[in-house]
């Protein structure tokens, strides 16, 4: 008689009725589930396991939802460049989202003020208004300038994960990024759960925030709000930061619906933010942003969003002048995007429309109006308006056999402010994907890539009209171009076919020749910083990321968690001889971070950063010069250090920022803090039951 226990694998999943798990005709909770997932690599192929490589974990019961965008079962994973997720998120040491972006090879944040005040986030020698950035998969990117983009009323405590991604995207939101995109993700926790955390420390350092996850029957909530203060560093540097969030999914039988509604207020001192002849510079500004967006799975999957934006700001060149002497801004964007994808025997093919308008009332941007219009009761007025729209429509098609993956790409960008002008916009991309094959007692995979795009962008409001203090805008901008041309690669290292990777090396190497490129460039001799086109600037990159993870190659309990190492190079062919460029030339040349995360007994951990920045550029400094003299950037090495313990359903930390005490400026000469530490607790109770029926 045969007693061999026989196995039963499910491969597909499904909700048909005729399903196994539905015929049953009860509620099946998973609580045996087979861990095969990495961390800061890109997604890849699954492989069914083995038996007899197995690798079980027995946890609580919970339930089961994916992390993931729904944008990215619209967009190949190929096309992903970096993916930083949540429990990668919680072990660096950062203060803000600015903070956190700076651990994106490849990323460049160059601070104003610290703990969120303001930052402008660059990518592989693209400026602040080259990057698009999205929250959710929504284009909130402020038209007015760059300097706002990254004013979301968020924190790095409810983001899941940060995508990165490159140029060959285009067709995913119907608009052209023009060196990369980023998309920042929040979502509910499926489990219900309250996060509360209190931090404080040096220059009266204060920051206190709740996130509350919870579900009223197939919805999932999510609800934040965080208060930061501080009394600065140096003269007008202090700042009051407020941030309220709320996000729901609710899921249906072939698709969800989102909607997410965001409010930050901002005061801060700006001192020299914007022109190192004006100390005393000051700055309010509120953003409240909204959009809905439905998702639908099937053989035809489409996903239509609604989104809103609205950015008011008060610019005081010297604090506590009368009103009648500051900007005033107020800018708007709204926008429909709708994305449609199906597959067939040739493949994955998507369309995608976006269409978006960008409007701002203002003291200064924008062209007169002949009726001006009240801002509050001060007797103030908006005496300039500009209204402009975008719009956006292409059409995508991949196809992959075995492991060879291709798409094409083609955008049609039309922008109305710029007459009987309609930009094409093609992308390519072509991957070969190694399986993991046995090499010793190892398992290597990898893939290699090559992709190429075209991508444009407007001049933004303040590009166009500005003209305060020591600036001039210019209206006669015309918009900027690239072609860009990229070779990348990626190498992993497993046990096992069934284990995550325990050691990832990535590498790309990138040209652009940029046509037209906005910058703003004064003489030597000069005062004034005038805005101008850059006839052709061509950039080389070169990026190495690695990452090791220990646990993964020995066991779950060996004291390291994580060994990372990235560099970036970047070289452009022009130089600012006899006269200095404010953006497109002063870029950064070598970046190398070196990241440490390890246990030091049970709960307690330790986590440093060491990184080294070397900065193309010159600017004016008037620290022993009253009159200003120009010069370079320094290189600087800056140390990180957090100290923690787990203990419960708390955690505690110590952080210390630029552990050394290192000199240095991001931005002109905008001095950077020196060291600077706070301390804090976090606590999360998880399984709440007050919102449950």
């Amino acid at each position: 008689m045969n007693t061999e226990k026989k196995i039963l694998y499910f491969k597909r999943w499904s909700r048909k009725s005729y399903a196994v798990f539905a015929s049953l005709k009860k509620q099946i909770v998973i609580s045996t589930v087979a861990l095969g997932c990495s961390f800061l690599m890109k997604p890849t192929t699954g492989i069914a396991q083995q038996e007899k490589d197995s690798l079980i974990y027995t946890l609580e019961a919970v339930d089961i939802s994916t992390d993931a965008p729904p944008e990215s079962d619209l967009l190949q994973n190929s096309l992903l460049q970096i993916v930083f997720s949540q429990k990668e998120i919680e072990r660096v040491p950062i203060q803000s989202l600015h903070d956190l972006l700076e651990y994106l090879p490849g990323i460049d944040i160059r601070r104003r003020g610290p703990f969120g005040t303001q930052a402008d986030v660059s990518y592989r020698g693209g400026n602040f208004d080259q990057t698009m950035i999205l929250l959710n998969g929504i284009n909130f990117t402020d038209p007015q300038t760059g300097h706002y983009s990254l004013n979301f009323p968020i924190t790095p405590e409810i983001i899941k994960k940060i995508e990165l991604y490159n140029n060959t995207t285009a067709f995913l939101f119907g608009t052209s990024p023009f060196s990369g995109l980023l998309n920042i993700i929040t979502r509910p926790d499926t489990v219900q759960r309250l996060n509360f955390y209190l931090s404080g420390g040096m220059y009266g350092l204060i920051n206190t925030g709740v996130a509350l996850h919870f579900k009223t029957g197939k919805v999932a909530h999510l609800f934040s709000a965080d208060y930061n203060h501080s009394d600065g560093y140096r003269h007008n540097t202090d700042f009051t930061i407020g941030n309220l969030f709320y996000q729901n999914v609710a899921q249906f039988k072939k698709g969800e619906l989102e909607f997410q509604i965001g409010y930050s207020d901002k005061k801060y001192g700006a001192n020299a933010f914007y022109s190192l002849r004006f100390p005393d510079q000051y700055e309010t500004n509120r953003t409240l942003l909204t959009s809905i967006r439905y998702r639908h799975t099937g053989k035809i999957e489409w996903s239509p969003s609604l989104y809103y934006r609205t950015h008011w700001d008060c610019f005081e060149l010297i604090k506590g002048a009368p009103k009648s002497n500051n900007n005033y801004h107020q800018n708007q964007i709204g926008g429909a995007n709708f994305l449609l994808a199906f597959r067939t025997i040739a493949g994955k093919t998507s369309f995608s429309a976006d269409v978006r308008m960008e409007d701002i009332l203002s003291t200064s941007l924008g062209n007169p109006l002949r009726r001006p219009i009240a801002i509050d009761k001060d007797s103030l007025f908006y005496t300039h308006h500009r209204l402009r729209s975008n719009l956006g429509m292409s059409a995508s098609h991949f196809y992959g056999y075995k492991g060879v993956r291709a798409q094409i790409t083609f955008l049609g960008q039309y922008f109305t402010d710029i007459k009987n002008k309609f930009y094409f916009l093609p992308a390519g991309y072509v991957a070969y994907h190694f399986k993991n094959r046995a090499c010793g007692k190892k398992y290597i995979g990898g893939e290699v890539s090559i992709s190429a795009s075209k991508t444009v962008r407007t001049p933004t409001f303040t590009d166009l009209y500005y003209k305060t203090g020591d600036i001039l805008g210019n209206a006669s901008l015309l918009p900027e171009q690239a072609y860009t041309i990229e070779l990348g690669g990626e190498l992993n290292l497993r046990q096992n076919r069934s284990k995550p990777a325990f050691f990832n090396a990535r590498f790309a190497f990138f040209n652009r020749h940029g046509i037209n490129m906005i910058d703003y460039v004064k003489r030597d001799n000069e005062i004034i910083w005038n805005t101008v086109n850059h006839t052709k600037i061509i950039f080389y990159g070169i990026e190495n990321a690695l990452q090791w993870y220990p646990r993964q190659q020995f066991h779950d309990k060996f004291f390291i968690h994580r060994i990372g190492l990235h560099y970036s190079y970047l070289y452009s062919d022009k130089q600012s001889k006899g006269y200095q460029s404010r953006y497109v030339l002063d870029h950064l040349t070598h970046q190398i971070s070196l990241q440490i995360s390890h246990l030091i007994y049970k709960g307690l951990g330790v986590d440093y950063t060491i990184s080294y920045k070397q900065r193309k550029g010159e600017y004016t400094s008037f620290t022993k010069n009253p009159t200003g003299s120009s010069v370079s950037y320094p290189d600087y090495t800056l140390v990180d250090l957090k100290l923690y313990y787990d203990w419960k359903i708390l955690h505690l930390y110590v952080e210390v920022f630029n552990l050394f005490n290192q000199r240095y400026f991001d931005l002109g000469d905008i001095e950077q803090p020196g060291i600077w530490v706070r301390g804090g607790i976090k606590c999360r109770i998880a399984h709440l039951s007050i919102f449950s029926k």
